[in-house]
């Protein structure tokens, strides 16, 4: 599997995820590793953003038109959100 090396790196959601819209909030299930993710407002928008391959950098970019957030702030908890989505096998690095 490859790793998250820097903001070029490409990721996609792992479309073998069953998901289900709450109010607006995603809820994700891996039925076969017995884990589920809650995701908030802000997390179900970058779901939606790596529904097609995206660089990290225009996920930042994007995330940053939408949310008043300074741009540090918003690349580390980006890439800390990532980590947990990779570790939990929700998402692929390409």
């Amino acid at each position: 599997m490859n790793s998250i090396k820097n903001l070029e790196t490409k990721i996609v959601q792992n479309k073998n995820i069953d998901i289900v819209d709450l109010d607006g909030e995603k809820v994700m299930m891996d039925i076969e590793r017995g884990q589920y993710l809650a995701l908030n407002e802000i997390g179900t928008r970058i779901w939606d953003f790596i529904a097609a391959p995206v660089k990290i950098e225009d996920l930042i970019s994007g995330l940053m038109s939408e949310y008043a957030v300074e741009e540090e702030e918003c690349k580390e908890d980006i890439m800390e959100f990532i980590g947990r989505l990779k570790n939990a096998g929700l998402i692929q690095i390409l």
